[in-house]
């Protein structure tokens, strides 16, 4: 009798159907429960050698990456403990219950496995969110006394996808323009630092130049050059924005950011050309070094501390040099996270890898350079997409076997189920290739390495006809239904049995055929009919941001545009955008119905699909986006943000109909007397600036919102006693006030006379300078300000 299954174990690790599987899906971020699940699945059948029992069954004795589980360097450190043989107390069980009394130091554990669970900081000591990074204790038994003449390395290698590292440079690196092959003093750039936060490289600069030369050239023409690698197109902040002009001085001062791809290393020299190659000379060299921070120390100073304790508790009467671990700090440049929620798929991706790794090849890397350690496969970012795929498929796979057998134990499912057990492993698991990769860095022969596991024929038989039948599905009109499908499906399983038959293995082919290539001939099918026409593309290029993946995909298939080899998002839009219609040619929100429609099962939309307006959409929480989304197809793939919700569902939205005239309630601004002004709070005085309309920029003076609320104050001239016409819902002043309005050049609201100009502070002589636009350029004194106003005063 089967049960609804929510639940599965493996060795005291579970996961949650519905608290800990959608963690598995875009955009989530990676939690405990299934880090310590997958990873205790990864010692179980991921082999390290041709012997291991891998394939065929689990993994006997210790893993060789030693793993105490998620929470283990957080209950080390609690209690904000500094020494690790002190923190040692809160986890005194936890070795020895997993590996037994001395396993850590055990012929066959090669490495300790740490998650680190870091709360970030930025460079004004703000704390902004947990991030994820593995500390690997490479041979943990080397500081222990040994027999033999050479005393063996030991290293702590921070594996960190979200590096962050910078340098300051005093004096400010500098360059001058060029102009008809010589450089003018007059035009110059400065960079003062240079800082790498994951894949996102910060440049703060100060670009000035005299005006002889017209004004400044854009900052974002710049391109920032590593190794063989040029990146274009920065994003700008500034902070200090004055471009100039022919005979007018200008400033410019902010941060370029340029946007790396996930497998470009962090250290090394950076070359700037700002505002273009050969724009400014010499192009800058930027070095970038990495130097460890406080919290990397604390993590080796705690684990050396908490592996001399451990040893000593099971060799009472040798010592452990705590010290070696804690100076043994590697700071790899591994290849950096895309999104913001990958960190502990990162770490889960390490640990995989790792666990192919032989006890003797894992301790030799820890006489190896940090360049050594970098040189290896680690994981990319593409290669942490594909793995969270895999992994939900096999999550699916492993409930569905729970309910059909009627366990939760993942032990017992995979012993009573080989093809289940494969599955998992090669969801874990594409073969030995980290490990050959290792072998070169130690100059070690690998010897026999274990070979990946093949799938049963009926079931490569199984999933080839159904993508097969999904494929045909997509490229037949909808005139061809379930019982023509069906008889395609038999042919083309009664050919491939019949091509089989001669010897010769039809190799699989999981891409269709690409653009411009010949079609395949089915000889001894005479009857088989083409597939008609695809209809005329309808779909807008604003369309085609919102369609998730999937859909991209299919469409490239549906009109035979589709790239060759490894295509992503990006790749799969510029194939379909030569094909998108004009905008204006049809609505966007039909366009798009109209392809989520036909790009569905083939049927229209249901009626009983929610729907939303506009204003509704602004104000809508994330949850109910991702609910929308998924319920119209829509779901954009990858990491997710409300914005890229809001842009999926947006064709689809309803105009909002405006609200009556008459139900707009309207505002009743207060009334005062000059003097009550005098005496008004502050806070007061500032709430009637904001109804009036009057509010100025920045920090203001008491005299200043006085001055400003003067002419609204009653007993004051008629003309100035009504609310400013720009005020939204203001009772409307009499017409004979309204009449009297002043010129364009000179607002009766912002009034003042001679006498109130000389008693004005700075800050609001700039801001009436701002309002009527006769700001000096440059530096400006306040006779400057005054002087430039006069012609405005009553």
């Amino acid at each position: 009798m089967s049960t609804d299954a929510v639940e599965l174990s493996f060795q005291r690790a579970s996961v949650h159907l519905v608290h800990d599987v959608k963690r598995l899906e875009d955009g989530e971020d990676l939690n405990d429960a299934l880090l310590d699940f997958f990873v205790k699945l990864g010692q179980a059948l991921i082999p390290n050698r041709k012997d291991s029992g891998g394939i065929v069954g689990f993994n006997e004795g210790l893993s060789p990456v030693a793993y105490l589980g998620s929470y283990f360097y957080g209950m080390l450190q609690k209690g904000h403990t500094s020494d690790g043989r002190q923190g040692h107390a809160n986890v005194a069980n936890w070795a020895k219950r997993r590996l037994g009394k001395g396993g850590l130091f055990a012929e066959q554990v090669g490495a300790l496995a740490v998650p680190v669970n870091e709360l970030l900081r930025d460079y004004m000591g703000r704390q902004q969110e947990k991030h994820w990074w593995l500390a690997l204790l490479v041979n943990p038994r080397a500081p222990c006394p040994n027999d033999g003449p050479l005393q063996e390395a030991v290293s702590v290698s921070c594996l960190d996808s979200f590096a962050r590292t910078g340098m300051r440079y005093k004096p400010p690196r500098r360059a001058l323009k060029v102009e008809k092959d010589s450089r003018n003093e007059a035009y110059f750039v400065e960079v003062s630092s240079f800082s790498r936060s994951g894949f996102v490289a910060l440049i703060a600069f100060r670009a000035q130049g005299d005006g002889s030369l017209g004004p400044l050239l854009d900052p974002r023409l710049s391109r920032l050059q590593f190794g063989h690698r040029v990146i274009k197109e920065p994003e700008l902040d500034l902070k200090v924005r004055n471009y100039g002009d022919h005979g007018v001085p200008g400033v410019l001062e902010g941060t370029l950011e340029f946007a790396f791809d996930s497998s470009t290393r962090i250290c090394g020299e950076y070359t700037l050309h700002y505002a273009g190659v050969g724009e400014y000379k010499p192009a800058l060299k930027l070095e970038l070094r990495r130097e460890p921070n406080q919290s990397q120390l604390q993590v080796s100073k705690l684990l050396g501390g908490y592996c001399g304790k451990e040893f000593e508790l099971s060799e009472s009467a040798v010592s452990y040099s705590d010290a070696q671990v804690a100076e043994a700090l590697q700071l790899a440049d591994t290849p950096q996270q895309e999104s913001a929620h990958d960190c502990g798929f990162f770490i889960l991706e390490q640990v995989l890898r790792l666990l192919q790794l032989s006890p003797t090849a894992l301790r030799s890397l820890a006489s190896k350079s940090t360049e050594d350690i970098a040189s290896l496969p680690w994981p990319s970012q593409r290669e942490v997409v594909k793995r969270k795929k895999k992994l939900r498929e096999i999550t699916a796979d492993l409930f569905v076997a729970s309910r059909r057998q009627n366990t939760s134990d993942v032990e017992v499912l995979l012993k009573n189920d080989e093809l289940l057990r494969k599955k998992l492993l090669l969801a874990m698991w594409e073969g030995p290739y980290f490990a050959r990769a290792v072998a070169n860095v130690i100059a070690m022969d690998p010897g026999p390495m274990p070979e990946v596991p093949i799938l049963p024929k009926e079931e490569d038989t199984k999933k080839e006809e159904e993508e097969s039948d999904e494929s045909s599905s997509r490229s037949s009109s909808p005139a061809r239904s379930s019982s023509s499908g069906s008889s395609s499906s038999h042919k083309k399983r009664k050919h491939r049995d019949r091509g089989d038959s001669h010897g010769a293995k039809r190799p699989r082919t999981t891409e269709p055929t690409a653009p411009g290539a010949a079609e395949p001939r089915h000889h001894g099918h005479s009857g088989t009919r083409h597939a008609r026409p695809p209809p005329p593309p309808s779909f807008t290029k604003d369309d085609l941001q919102g369609y998730p993946s999937k859909t991209l995909r299919n469409l490239c298939v549906q009109y035979k545009v589709l790239p060759p080899g490894m295509v992503e998002r990006t790749d799969l839009l510029k194939a379909l955008e030569p094909l998108a219609v004009v905008k204006n040619a049809t609505p966007a929100s039909a366009s798009a119905r109209a392809g989520a429609e036909r790009l569905g099962n083939g049927t229209f939309t249901r009626s009983d699909l929610p729907s939303f307006t506009n204003v509704e959409l602004e104000t809508m929480p994330i949850s109910k986006l991702k609910m929308y989304c998924i319920q119209y197809g829509r779901l954009p793939s990858g990491s997710l943000e409300k914005s890229d919700l809001k842009k999926a569902l947006a064709p689809l939205a309803k105009v909002a109909q405006p609200p009556p005239a008459s139900s707009v309630p309207k505002k009743v601004l207060p009334s005062f007397t000059l003097e009550e002004l005098q005496t008004m709070p502050i806070s007061k005085l500032k709430n009637h600036c904001l109804q009036y309309g009057r509010m100025p920029h920045g920090p203001v003076e008491r005299t200043d919102l006085v001055n400003l609320l003067k002419p609204f104050a009653t007993g004051a001239r008629s003309t100035l006693t009504t609310a400013p016409a720009t005020l939204p819902g203001a009772v409307p002043a009499p017409a004979s006030t309204a009449a009297s309005t002043a010129p364009a050049a000179k607002p009766e609201g912002d009034g003042f006379s001679l006498e109130e100009l000389k008693t004005m502070s700075m800050k609001m002589l700039k801001t009436f300078c701002l309002r009527h636009k006769v700001m000096p350029h440059g530096p400006v004194e306040k006779c400057d300000l005054q002087k430039a106003l006069e012609p405005f005063a009553r």
